[in-house]
């Protein structure tokens, strides 16, 4: 009889304020979520660390070639085109 009765997790005169029926009422701690929880997080932790491998070594390639690569000249004017016809004055002022 004893079995029976410590096997309740809450009698019919059994308060909820008391420590003992609240710490019998108390699922198991849900391992199996947390295990799911980490293996998402160390996969998604992954996929970012790999990502940023990937990136870094990438822009290391492209500061590579633009070294490689002759610096480009740009030939500025010192004075701009005319558009007037052939025939016409100018003046500098």
């Amino acid at each position: 009889m004893d079995r029976v009765m410590s096997s309740r997790i809450l009698a019919t005169g059994d308060s909820l304020s008391d420590p003992g029926a609240a710490m019998s009422a108390r699922r198991p701690f849900p391992l199996r979520t947390l295990m799911v929880c980490f293996t998402v997080w160390l996969i998604a932790t992954e996929v970012l660390i790999f990502d940023q491998i990937k990136f870094d070594a990438k822009a290391e390639l492209l500061e590579q070639a633009a070294r490689v690569l002759p610096e480009p000249r740009v030939m500025v004017p010192t004075e701009r085109p005319s558009n007037l016809p052939s025939d016409a004055k100018m003046e500098r002022l």
